[in-house]
């Protein structure tokens, strides 16, 4: 039986599939959401639907396609990736910013903060600190401002995110990444 910290690695793990498979495709890249897949995968107690598209994901690791299609959807501009033009909020990177200040986390200088491949990234770790806490006070700090980030940003952001990508047609390799970012970033009351 998962226990909540299980359940928060798994979780830290998904979103880190994501964050890497939205960023620019390399090869080590490619290797490393295809053992995090495995990994997963192994533990067999994942919810059936998340299975189901993480060996989607698995199957459709196809580098040069991968590259490709990137190209096509994100170096062309063709799709934002930035939550103030996915979402038209211009005020969101200083906040943004600070939240990932207050956890230690420092986008690479030049990079927009708001970019969604930097706030998948900080979802992952928010759940590593949240499954790490020292102690329930801890861990309901963290977990409190994972909430506040999530309704603040992620969610809109994943949401209207997929639905610009799914207007393309993009390859399943990213259909599947798009599905899988709905069902992390689904609003929760």
């Amino acid at each position: 039986m998962k226990t909540a910290i299980d359940n928060n690695l798994i979780k830290a793990d998904l979103f880190r599939i994501l964050s890497m498979g939205f960023s620019y495709p390399e090869h080590e890249k490619c290797d490393d959401i295809e053992n995090i897949i495995i990994d997963l995968l192994k533990d067999g107690d994942l919810d059936p639907e998340i299975s189901g598209i993480l060996e989607s994901i698995r199957e459709n690791m196809d580098y040069r396609d991968i590259l490709r299609e990137y190209s096509r959807v994100f170096l062309k501009g063709t799709i934002p990736t930035t939550e103030t033009a996915v979402c038209e909020k211009m005020n969101c990177v200083p906040d943004v910013a600070a939240f990932y200040k207050a956890f230690g986390m420092n986008p690479k200088s030049g990079d927009s903060p708001d970019s969604i491949i930097y706030q998948l990234e900080f979802a992952s770790l928010m759940n590593v600190k949240i499954a790490l806490a020292k102690d329930a006070e801890q861990a309901f700090i963290v977990s409190d401002a994972y909430q506040k980030f999530m309704n603040d940003h992620l969610t809109d952001l994943g949401q209207k995110f997929q639905e610009k990508l799914l207007t393309i047609a993009p390859i399943e390799f990213y259909n599947n990444l798009s599905s899988l970012l709905v069902i992390l970033t689904k609003k929760q009351n």
